[in-house]
């Protein structure tokens, strides 16, 4: 599911602002998240996140810092979110299952966490588009430990011949690119319903996997 935030928090007097609850958290998470991936992190200004937050921009100040650094805490949101992919990912190294399934299970579990969280795609082709810390962190933060469980699964299918692009860390980059430019283009007609998604992703999972595997 994408980063909700409520639009009915009602904006806090100026001055030093008190400790914020999680659902004030939640808001400006939800908030930030939808700026960075419809404008970019340059064209993104905190006092509009504060705005749909409801909040005072002072207290995104006071709680995150700077915009880099709500930035990263969004990265971190996200990372948490596509842990459980991640770690179901991971569990299928070690699984009895045949190479084959366990592949396409492991990309399909992929694919559904990307379908998850919808302003990913844009957020993600904004972040690693940029030169310096921020591409570094979240390639570090979800890039890197998603590679982690995948590449194993992909090795070894193209040891067991199922890989039908030789190369396994390419085969991933170009599954990351087929998930995220109709996840962008969903996102820009503003369809991106959860019967939308849902249906998405049993789309992509029906046509990008084939892509890459030969049938067993």
């Amino acid at each position: 599911m994408p980063i909700q935030h409520s639009a009915t928090l009602t904006p806090r007097k100026r001055g030093r602002p008190a400790k914020g609850s999680p659902l004030t958290r939640d808001a400006v998470l939800g908030a930030a998240m939808e700026h960075f991936a419809r404008a970019g992190f340059e064209g993104t200004a905190l006092r509009d996140i504060a705005q749909d937050a409801g909040v005072d921009a002072a207290l995104i100040c006071h709680h995150f810092g700077s915009k880099l650094d709500l930035w990263k805490a969004v990265v971190d949101e996200i990372a948490g979110r596509l842990g459980t992919a991640r770690q179901a990912i991971l569990s299928l190294q070690d699984s009895d299952q045949p190479c084959d399934a366990r592949v396409r299970a492991g990309l399909s579990n992929f694919i559904a966490a990307n379908c998850n969280v919808p302003e990913f795609a844009s957020f993600l082709s904004d972040g690693i588009s940029s030169v310096g810390e921020r591409r570094d962190y979240i390639m570090h933060r979800i890039w890197d430990p998603y590679q982690e469980a995948m590449l194993p699964l992909l090795r070894e299918a193209q040891t067991e011949g199922f890989l039908r692009q030789g190369n396994p860390e390419l085969t991933l980059m170009m599954v990351m690119g087929a998930i995220m430019l109709p996840l962008m283009m969903i996102r820009s007609a503003g369809t991106e319903s959860l019967q939308e998604l849902a249906a998405l992703k049993v789309r992509l999972v029906k046509n990008v996997i084939p892509m890459f595997l030969h049938t067993a």
